[in-house]
């Protein structure tokens, strides 16, 4: 089966396009990863500066106190595990998980996106 010229270049169009916006998908994925690793890394940051000391302090003050009351005695902290590294797991969790979704709301398949045939 041959292909007239106008299908000929009609085609070689369509794969110029398609190598262009590989391109550009490549790069708002490199984009992207890069944005996670920084909202990875200011999450934590953010963590280790607010969330754990008011952790701490709520533990201290509030959780701390109930268990004394409920056993009689004063709990005993564990020197092998800290309960805050299981809060700072969750919450970077979490935040993955938020990057994640949004990386898929922002790369997911769109209608607008795609090239209508022209008409002949």
């Amino acid at each position: 089966m041959e292909i007239n010229r106008k299908t000929q270049r009609e085609l070689n169009r369509l794969n110029t396009e398609a190598h262009r916006l590989w391109e550009e998908q490549r790069e708002v994925l490199s984009h992207a990863r890069d944005v996670a690793k920084d909202a990875s890394r200011t999450a934590g940051n953010y963590t280790k500066r607010e969330v754990l000391p008011r952790a701490h302090e709520t533990y201290q003050s509030t959780i701390a106190p109930l268990l004394e009351r409920v056993s009689g005695r004063t709990p005993q902290a564990k020197k092998s595990s800290n309960p805050f590294t299981y809060v700072l797991m969750a919450i970077g969790a979490i935040a993955l998980a938020a990057i994640t979704f949004a990386a898929w709301q922002t790369l997911r398949a769109d209608d607008d996106l795609w090239v209508e045939e022209e008409s002949d």
